[in-house]
């Protein structure tokens, strides 16, 4: 379950990926494209917060960390330092 639960949430990411690097370039109109976008925010939460559920509260908020920004700065800092 727990496994399932890494892959919701890895999964609840792709629908923010996919609204401004796919979602522009569908043959649709923009009336259709302007509720395809809500529509992919809302999937995203559901598929995160069902992933937390099934995870545990502790291993999403240690996985959302990597994601924040200070963290990635800090990563890249890192990678400065080594070259």
């Amino acid at each position: 379950m727990q496994r399932l639960g890494l892959i919701l949430i890895v999964l609840s990411f792709l629908p923010w990926v996919a609204i401004p690097f796919v979602v522009p370039f569908l043959p649709l109109s923009a009336a259709q494209k302007a509720i395809c976008v809500p529509v992919l925010l809302v999937l995203a939460e559901i598929f995160f917060w069902l992933g937390v559920l099934l995870v545990g509260k502790e291993v999403a908020q240690r996985y959302r960390q990597y994601f924040s920004l200070g963290f990635l700065k800090k990563q890249v800092r890192k990678f400065r330092r080594r070259r």
